[in-house]
């Protein structure tokens, strides 16, 4: 119930919690998109750079990508392509393993991937939503059951 005892706008949408998840996911998304779309990229390639980022010494392989964003190989390499003409990603073969291609930021790739994570963290903060730690906990456990039943055909 809201707080003048009208029914609750979830409810009045006769949304469980599987419609309460999509239509945060639409908003998220929307919020995302806006972000990325500021800073001259959009969210699949900021997301790309993302995980580049983060990976020990800012160096990945393509299969370590498209394994992390469950993305197809094929669609992998188109959007690595369009990083590197955009000057954001290097391709290099591994010096170890010469079948191995290695992917890495440029200077300019790091600095969109930060910059990009400093705004997400900035809106994030505006939020000031109180007990994230609880609501983290929450969505993390409820990512975890939608995977594993995914996992199971179901």
């Amino acid at each position: 119930m809201a707080s003048n005892g009208s029914v609750s706008t979830t409810r009045a949408y006769g949304a469980g919690l599987l419609g309460s998840v999509v239509r945060l996911n639409l908003a998220v998304s929307d919020v995302l998109a806006q972000i990325t779309g500021e800073h001259g990229t959009n969210l699949a390639d900021y997301l790309v750079l993302g995980v580049i980022r983060v990976a020990p010494g800012s160096r990945t392989s393509p299969s370590a990508i498209t394994e992390t964003l469950g993305r197809t190989s094929g669609g992998m390499t188109l959007t690595l392509d369009r990083l590197v003409a955009s000057g954001w990603v290097i391709k290099s073969k591994d010096p170890n393993d010469g079948r191995r291609t290695i992917i890495e930021l440029t200077e300019a790739g790091m600095d969109l991937a930060l910059a990009v994570n400093s705004s997400l963290h900035e809106w994030e903060r505006a939020l000031a939503l109180e007990e994230s730690d609880e609501a983290i906990a929450l969505l993390e456990s409820l990512t975890a059951a939608v995977t594993e039943r995914r996992a199971l055909g179901a």
